[in-house]
């Protein structure tokens, strides 16, 4: 539900901003800055206790949980599976890599608020992991270093210093990236999902609608994507093909 939320928000987000963040970038970035810092100061002096229950549901919550900007990620995912001719490519294709970026940035904010508290309990407490936090924690690094390469490639200034071949290896590993943040999010809401559905739990009714409809939201996102995205790799091949069998024949 969090994810469904955020997703809302972050397709308003990128209509209503799309022009404004391919004239002025940096502006986003700044922005995305300031939401790592308030997410912390957030936590940090405990403003969940004093701001309504309402700010945390539909605000806070998709930033803390990561939701907004991997909401954006799947734009960027979408963008990448889509025809390159179409109205929604021509239209926010130019700023695929600036929502690439915000969305590395904010995704720090999460990492920080949860990593402080993982490594902090891996060196004080190891014991009170479990299965899935280990996995969940193992995960996380090549997503970290993935996201923060695929990230600074990102910048046009830094894109514009490598060359071609080389830049488009790199930002092929998101495909890697991709599979691996499905991966992620299934090893956490998975087994939260299948307690919360037992007879005997009792979890709020809200929490227990929210871990099964998220399950499936990420499920059929990235199902579609996938779909979306072998289908156009089959017909890009198609046309690759095609136009180099009427060259053949041209020359011939």
């Amino acid at each position: 539900m969090i994810f469904l939320i955020a997703l809302i928000e972050a397709l308003v987000f990128v209509i209503l901003c799309k022009g404004v963040i391919k004239k002025h970038p940096g502006v986003f970035y700044l922005i995305s800055i300031a939401v790592i810092a308030f997410i912390v100061y957030y936590q940090k002096v405990g403003l969940y206790e004093v701001l309504p229950e309402w700010t945390y549901t539909y605000i806070i919550s998709v930033f803390w949980r990561g939701a907004f900007p991997t909401a954006l990620f799947v734009i960027v995912m979408f963008l990448g599976a889509v025809e390159k001719k179409s109205d929604l490519a021509r239209q926010l294709m130019p700023i695929r890599g600036n929502l690439a970026i915000i969305a590395s940035l904010m995704t720090l904010a999460h990492s920080f608020v949860y990593g402080v508290y993982y490594v902090t309990t891996l060196f004080s407490n190891p014991q009170e992991f479990n299965l899935r936090d280990i996995i969940s924690l193992i995960l996380t690094v090549p997503l970290f270093i993935l996201m923060i390469l695929l990230m600074v490639t990102s910048f046009t200034k830094v894109r514009r210093r490598m060359k071609a071949t080389a830049w488009k290896k790199i930002q092929k590993l998101a495909y890697l990236w991709f599979g691996l943040l499905y991966l992620y999010l299934m090893v956490l809401l998975v087994p939260s999902m299948l307690s919360a559905l037992k007879p005997s739990s009792e979890m709020e009714l809200f929490y227990k609608v929210n871990y099964v409809i998220s399950v499936l939201a990420y499920t059929a996102v990235f199902g579609v994507y996938f779909v979306m995205r072998v289908r156009k790799y089959i017909r890009d091949k198609q046309k690759s093909k095609s136009c180099y069998c009427s060259y053949i024949k041209e020359i011939a």
